[in-house]
């Protein structure tokens, strides 16, 4: 085989062998076997209107012909700047690049020149690219008992250089206690505290109102560059997830929706750190590279693509996904299971736990046996999702969607009880989950 393990992804493998997909369309998704699934899965939330949007395919063939990637800027650069400046109030100034790793890693180079620190802060849990210093973190956490609440992070992947780890200071994710602890034992080190405004591949967890504002006015004190990383939850309110709790950060990172389908990363915000990216004579540190960085393809995706997506669209989208929750939540209420959903809106996930999920180290107490036979269940049933148990919803999906979604968890929920494995499925006294964690 000449890919290692058969795919370039890692996140995408899972026991006991990966369908390889053949053609998409829509809602739907067809593998190398004929097996036609709905796909709640959005290639990680990605692709807000679904696969192949005629729209999208329509603008991107007009341009085909007028090139592909420039040596000199495409105009189309100044117009999607404009439509997203247009939309998240924090966002004077915004560059391009080819993927939410890239921006992450930009931003942070950016907070390190203006403030002349090195050290950063992330939250457990928290997923924000594959560059070396955010690659820590996300394993190897703390028991949800422990109480201490800020610690020194474990590297999530090998080859990771010693820096990597030592420079950063982990949070527990919505302790505002732990951030006003941190902030005041690493402050003056601290060049930036990066923060997803939802925990996403940490849980699909809502920040709580507290947690951001003792976040934002830590963050302001100690003169370190708030960084929200909106590149999975921008799809959730017309000015990012920020603008429903009210957030202004320094900076903001994006990527997925913003290209349509294609490449595409961004990092935006005030114009006074964005002044890091000018040129060298105007105060400039910091420079922004990739060969196809702000291509015209990308960028007229990503146009087209917030254009389908304005204030109703994403109401329509949001409605939708709180009924699938509701759905969702229903069937294990009925068979009593030792499982809740958290998320917001288009977003959500299935846990199997019956500890309430408002950070990384609850959702780590989910039962690993029962994701993934949850996963394989639905995805045997027409259902894809993540083996995490995540679900994103796009703008094509309808009712029925919804309806066969609820329908094939509860299916294989029967299913699974048939098999024997109740005794780790249901809980084993009455009590409740406490809902849903707390949103904006």
């Amino acid at each position: 085989m000449r890919v290692p393990t058969g795919m370039s992804r890692a996140l995408l493998r899972h026991a006991p062998f990966v369908s390889y997909t053949a053609e998409a369309s829509g809602v739907y998704t067809t593998d190398l076997d004929g097996n036609r699934r709905i796909d709640f899965h959005g290639n990680y939330a990605a692709l807000v209107h679904g696969h192949a949007h005629p729209a999208i395919v329509g603008a991107v063939r007009a341009q085909l012909p007028r090139g592909s990637a420039y040596s000199c800027p495409a105009t189309q650069e100044l117009t999607l700047a404009e439509q997203l400046c247009g939309r998240i109030r924090s966002m004077e100034r915004v560059l391009f690049n080819n993927s939410g790793t890239e921006a992450v890693a930009v931003a942070l180079r950016a907070a390190r020149a203006l403030t002349g620190r090195t050290r950063i802060a992330k939250f457990e849990g928290g997923y924000h690219g594959f560059s070396d210093f955010v690659m820590v973190g996300a394993h190897g956490l703390p028991e949800i008992d422990d109480p201490v609440s800020v610690t020194v992070p474990h590297a999530d992947t090998g080859g990771l250089p010693p820096a990597a780890i030592h420079d950063v200071v982990l949070i527990r994710y919505n302790d505002a206690a732990a951030v006003r602890a941190a902030m005041g034992r690493y402050g003056p080190e601290l060049a930036a505290v990066i923060v997803e405004p939802m925990l996403g591949s940490g849980g699909v967890i809502p920040a709580e109102p507290e947690f951001l504002r003792a976040l934002r006015e830590e963050t302001t004190r100690a003169g370190v560059v708030l960084i929200c990383d909106e590149v999975i939850t921008l799809r959730q309110a017309y000015g990012g997830l920020q603008s429903a709790y009210g957030l202004e950060p320094d900076l903001t990172t994006l990527g997925k929706i913003i290209g349509g389908g294609f490449p595409i990363g961004a990092v935006g915000g005030r114009a006074d750190v964005m002044r890091m990216f000018e040129d060298a004579q105007d105060g400039g540190q910091v420079a922004n590279l990739g060969t196809f960085s702000a291509n015209p393809i990308s960028l007229t995706a990503g146009k087209v693509a917030l254009d389908l997506l304005d204030a109703d669209a994403i109401a329509q989208l949001n409605q939708l996904g709180e009924r699938a929750q509701h759905g969702l939540r229903g069937v294990i209420e009925r068979h009593r299971l030792r499982a809740q959903v958290t998320g917001l809106g288009s977003m959500f996930q299935i846990h199997w736990t019956d500890r309430p999920v408002r950070d990384a180290r609850a959702a780590d107490t989910a039962d690993p046996d029962l994701k993934l036979l949850t996963f394989l269940g639905l995805a045997n049933r027409g259902i894809q999702t993540s083996t995490r148990g995540m679900c994103c919803l796009s703008t094509p999906m309808q009712e029925t969607h919804i309806a066969t979604l609820v329908d094939a968890f509860e299916d294989t929920i029967k299913a699974l009880l048939h098999d024997g494995w109740g005794e780790r499925m249901r809980r084993h006294e009455e009590k409740g989950l406490g809902g849903r964690p707390p949103s904006a």
